[in-house]
């Protein structure tokens, strides 16, 4: 599971279709040129990555309308709900500063069981956040 947004495509007719919303971003924004595809196999529950995913890209605009300044997308509200949850490293610089260092604790190198308790908590808050339950958050969700 990685931290940032899997690009899922299916094969359909001898192609690539990309399932999900930022899949479907994904391919708006290429030009005609070339690009390059890595086909890996998948690590994790990544039904579960994907259903987290598209969450974010359906809470973010909403959550969006919500706030004062900048809009956020669904990268910038993971790194909020990662660091919520404490699974952000703050390093301290020699000037005594402190950054935040959201690629600290990666989905990747947790287990099935902490990913999937961080997911559930994650669209737990998003719908106490939204006002909504977190049945309607997962079926939009789906739907996308």
């Amino acid at each position: 599971m990685s931290d940032q947004a899997p690009l899922i495509f299916r094969k359909v007719l001898g192609g690539l279709r990309p399932v999900g919303p930022i899949a479907e971003a994904a391919i708006r924004a290429l030009d005609d040129g070339p690009v390059r595809v890595r086909i890996t196999r998948t690590a994790g529950n990544v039904r579960r990555n994907a259903l987290y995913w598209s969450c974010l890209g359906i809470a973010a605009p909403m959550l969006s309308e919500r706030i004062e300044g900048d809009a956020i997308d669904a990268e910038m509200l993971h790194r909020i709900l990662k660091d919520r949850r404490g699974l952000v490293r703050v390093i301290t610089l020699p000037s005594g500063d402190t950054i935040k260092d959201y690629d600290s604790t990666s989905f990747a190198k947790m287990a099935e069981p902490e990913r999937a308790a961080f997911v559930d908590w994650a669209l737990a808050t998003l719908s106490k956040w939204l006002g909504v339950q977190v049945e309607d958050l997962l079926r939009e969700g789906q739907a996308a």
